[in-house]
């Protein structure tokens, strides 16, 4: 286990770094730039400004600094419109509101999802399998930049039951809805995945055997069928979770939360291409290290995965 965990590791620190070069270089070939306007600056001004941010040096010598600055004291920069600002500073703020409803989603999400798949496949062809298979595609038909506007209108404007908006220091009212909007999209392939893979377990021989012993069903079930039945939804429940998390700008712009998310969409539109590669090579880094877990978590439940 030990050298399949240094193969994975040494195959994600070199995926990670050719996505810091091509972020930046990426970043650095679309047209215009953070100090272009309608308006366009004095020649001398924008050489001043860009001499302050390092942007007059040659491309090569600003992604060896950029480099430097990340891998020695993951710094990512000075902001180029918020004054006296950087983006680690606003990583730090937005990125926690974003991971506290983004793993409460991605919970939310996970037990739904698998819960519905299992009572679908043990009830096969009964109707809580109709129920739960239908209770899967209304959640997927309904993508969080869709759902975001029925729940404000619904449970805020019509009922009056919760905020529209904000954070609050996470109090649970502020949680409730951006929580839905976010776990709602996801719980239907979760809930499709684990009721295929426990009909296709349920139907294997050694669960024949386990029952021609005359085990209980329930043990059938939780120490027999559970663990390879969970082996294809762990492959799909670690992209789910940068996918929550990316997923989150939608949710930022919807309920005002002050995620990172919302972070990302206004440098975007206001051209600060430090916040923006910042945030690119965060989501990036996380991906890659939750696809890590996913294979080693993998590997754990499906020691041949390891040879």
């Amino acid at each position: 286990m030990f050298a399949y965990i240094i193969r994975r590791v040494m195959v994600a620190v070199p995926t990670l770094l050719l996505l810091i070069v091509a972020s930046f270089f990426l970043m650095h070939l679309a047209p215009g730039g953070p100090f272009t306007s309608e308006r366009p600056l004095p020649p001398a001004v924008l050489a001043n400004i860009e001499a302050r941010y390092g942007l007059d040096q040659p491309l090569l010598v600003q992604l060896w600094d950029y480099m430097t600055n990340i891998i020695l004291h993951f710094d990512f920069g000075p902001s180029f419109k918020f004054k006296d600002r950087d983006v680690n500073d606003i990583i730090a703020q937005g990125f926690p509101i974003s991971l506290t409803y983004g793993s409460l989603s991605f919970l939310v999400a996970t037990i739904a999802g698998i819960s519905l798949g299992i009572a679908a496949a043990i009830k096969h062809n009964s109707w809580i399998d109709y129920t739960a298979v239908s209770l899967g595609i209304a959640a997927q038909a309904l993508p969080n930049f869709i759902m975001g506007p029925i729940l404000i209108l619904t449970f805020t404007l019509w009922l009056g039951l919760l905020p529209g908006g904000g954070w609050n220091g996470g109090q649970w009212q502020y949680l409730i809805m951006p929580v839905i909007a976010l776990a709602t999209s996801y719980i239907g392939n979760i809930t499709r995945i684990t009721r295929s893979s426990m009909l296709e377990v349920m139907n294997s021989n050694f669960i024949r055997t386990a029952r021609a012993k005359g085990l209980p069903q329930r043990t059938v079930i939780w120490r027999h069928a559970m663990k390879p039945t969970l082996l294809p939804v762990i492959s799909y429940l670690g992209p789910v979770f940068v996918y929550v998390l990316t997923g989150s700008v939608f949710v930022d712009l919807y309920f005002s939360t002050g995620g990172l998310g919302q972070s990302y969409v206004n440098s975007a539109l206001t051209r600060d291409y430090a916040v923006l590669l910042g945030v690119t090579i965060l989501y990036g880094a996380l991906t890659i290290f939750v696809n890590l877990l996913t294979d080693l978590a993998y590997a754990w439940f499906d020691p041949k995965i390891r040879y």
